[in-house]
């Protein structure tokens, strides 16, 4: 039962991550369909971070508050509307809408899962639930990658996203009927009957709970590594992955997005071995999110290399599979932070690790467009701009240069 209770966040989930991937798929014709440049498509995926920074804190309120069932029930239903807006947009103002709304929904989704898991499992368990949400995650962002790319030249961009958006509505139902924030809900045993963990604490305590976490120095350091990694781990599988291979390395779409699918296969493969090791057999947090945030910028150093000493393609496949197993080990930085912090504010909690990694990623995506923009040597096709090599290296080198733990 337990587990069963997780099955609709879980595919709600799948869907939040899958339009955090999707633009990657569809870059080239969001650029020829509204006449845009690298920094305003960068612009446009950044809507989605951006509201994650903002609404990080409230979406830890609500998720301790409102309780994890009405908060994935609105948010996915938030989704779903956002998801059409995109694929219906007549112009590009439309789309940031679209995009906007996306963002909003899919906010509150993962912590209000993890928010749902603190009342069902217990707390050694966390790490593996964790890891099992980045799998179920990255399943999501392995769909928006061939997958994708198959509908999409089926479908066209638009109503592929008008179905995908209708799906995601489909679930905001699911869970308003199936979903139950506490296993007294449903008449059974509490898992945490502990007062502070079993009762849902007011609006007023979790904002009191807010300075306790912030001014906590050992919060920090896994938050602000987190961010370095997950900031450019997306930058390449969300948005920039595809144009790359295509462009550089002269990959069809469909091959290209089959590629940056590896880094998703390791992340499926890694992320709840990771949680598994770190509850069940080393018992630590840190040691092992810093290994392998180690080989994940090894990987990093790989991609930024310039000119000549480029990746061939047969060694690309393997690196990228590395570095999304070793981006794996972002999974242990929730554990990090709920493990200093007071265990009855779970929901704020993880709210506060999104903030700065969310705010990091939006300021990336940008950043890496203008770099783009700023080596473009004028080239375009079929109404999409062309970048060169040394633009991709440039932006791949700010990506490098971010990840480092503090």
């Amino acid at each position: 039962m337990r587990w069963l209770i997780l099955l609709v966040p879980a595919l709600i989930y799948f869907f939040a991550y899958f339009h955090r991937i999707a633009p990657a798929v569809v870059a080239g014709d969001l650029m020829r369909a509204f006449s845009i440049s690298a920094a305003s498509l960068g612009n446009l995926s950044a809507i989605y971070p951006y509201v994650f920074a903002v609404m990080a804190l409230p979406a830890g309120s609500f998720a301790d508050t409102l309780g994890p069932r009405w908060t994935l029930a609105l948010g996915s239903a938030t989704m779903g509307i956002g998801a059409v807006l995109f694929g219906l947009a007549p112009q590009f103002s439309v789309a940031w809408l679209g995009r906007l709304l996306v963002g909003l929904g899919a906010s509150v989704i993962l912590i209000a899962s993890l928010r749902l898991a603190a009342e069902w499992f217990r707390p050694q368990e966390f790490a593996t639930i964790s890891g099992w949400s980045q799998t179920v995650g990255n399943v999501g962002a392995l769909m928006a990658s061939s997958p994708l790319a198959l509908l999409v030249e089926m479908l066209g961009w638009r109503q592929s996203f008008v179905v995908i958006g209708a799906l995601t509505l489909l679930l905001a139902v699911a869970a308003g009927v199936f979903v139950r924030d506490r296993p007294e809900a449903m008449g059974l045993v509490p898992v945490n009957p502990r007062p502070a963990v079993g009762a849902m604490p007011s609006l007023g305590d979790t904002l009191r709970g807010i300075p306790g976490i912030v001014f906590n120095r050992r919060s920090w350091p896994p938050v602000l590594a987190a961010a370095g990694v997950y900031s450019s781990l997306i930058a390449f599988l969300g948005l920039w992955g595809v144009p790359y291979l295509t462009q550089v390395y002269g990959m069809a779409r469909v091959e290209a997005s089959t590629y940056t699918s590896l880094l998703a296969i390791g992340i499926v493969i890694g992320a709840p071995l990771v949680g598994w090791l770190s509850d069940r057999w080393l018992g630590l947090r840190r040691l092992p999110f810093a290994a392998f945030t180690a080989i994940y910028a090894a990987c990093w150093a790989l991609l930024a290399l310039p000119g000549e000493m480029r990746l061939p393609l047969g060694a690309l496949a393997p690196v990228l599979l590395v570095m999304g197993f070793a981006s794996s080990g972002l999974v242990l930085v929730f554990v990090c932070v709920r493990e200093v912090n007071d265990p009855a504010r779970v929901g704020i909690t993880i709210g506060f690790c999104n903030l700065p990694v969310f705010l990091v990623f939006a300021l990336l995506q940008w950043l890496t467009g203008l770099i783009l923009d700023a080596r473009w040597e004028g080239l375009i096709e079929s109404g999409a701009r062309l970048y060169p090599a040394a633009a991709y290296q440039a932006a791949f080198t700010l990506c490098l240069n971010i990840w480092r733990p503090r």
